[in-house]
């Protein structure tokens, strides 16, 4: 096969992570007043997530496009449900505001301080990197747990809006703590990034002033 000819635009992994985009679509849309619906689009495009990249390593189409997509769709439906329970909980909408600050700004400016790196994955952490961001992103099963944990939560406060089941409130209380800690990691994170990006800053200026 030509490998200059192919279409990275198709490969499967790509094409999951597009009916993610079109499930989280019609998730946003029914949110606001029909929970079943916007519930069962949201945790499908979520539950697609774990194929993407099982389908992307089984195939060998594991794309740079893939994983911007991947990541930009969570931070995107996130930042959405987030919105959502900004109106349904106006008392704690400065929490959710805070977590949606705090979510975005923390995975932006490590990709950032990853690509100045010379990292080829924002998921790659070196050995000297801090414990707790190396515990996270190194092992699976604890990036499931706080990952999953904090969709569970948020999720949980959304349909608390609409039902009081017993099952729900439990969950949502089981899954607050550990979405509370994601949250310090994601701090953890940021703070990391940003020591990270002052490192190249000052590796590029004692550069510069020996070529001077």
């Amino acid at each position: 096969m030509d490998q200059t000819r192919e279409n990275i635009f198709l490969f499967v992994p790509n094409l999951i992570g597009y009916a993610r985009i079109v499930l989280a679509l019609i998730s946003f849309y029914y949110m606001p007043f029909d929970y079943i619906r916007a519930t069962f689009c949201y945790l499908l495009s979520g539950f697609l997530d774990a194929f993407d990249g099982y389908a992307a390593r089984f195939l060998n189409q594991s794309t740079k496009f893939g994983a911007i997509l991947d990541q930009l769709t969570d931070r995107c439906a996130l930042l959405i449900l987030l919105t959502v329970l900004c109106g349904f909980y106006p008392k704690y909408a400065i929490l959710f505001q805070l977590s949606m600050v705090i979510d975005i700004s923390s995975h932006w400016i490590h990709v950032w301080a990853s690509m100045m790196q010379g990292k080829t994955s924002h998921k790659f952490v070196d050995p000297s990197a801090n414990p707790v961001l190396k515990l996270y992103y190194t092992s699976r099963p604890v990036l499931f747990t706080f990952c999953a944990a904090n969709e569970l939560f948020y999720a949980g406060l959304y349909l608390l809006h609409f039902t009081q089941s017993p099952v729900i409130r439990a969950i949502t209380i089981v899954s607050a703590p550990i979405s509370i800690i994601k949250t310090g990691i994601s701090i953890i994170q940021l703070v990391s990034a940003c020591i990270n990006v002052g490192i190249v800053d000052v590796a590029e200026r004692q550069d510069v002033r020996k070529d001077k």
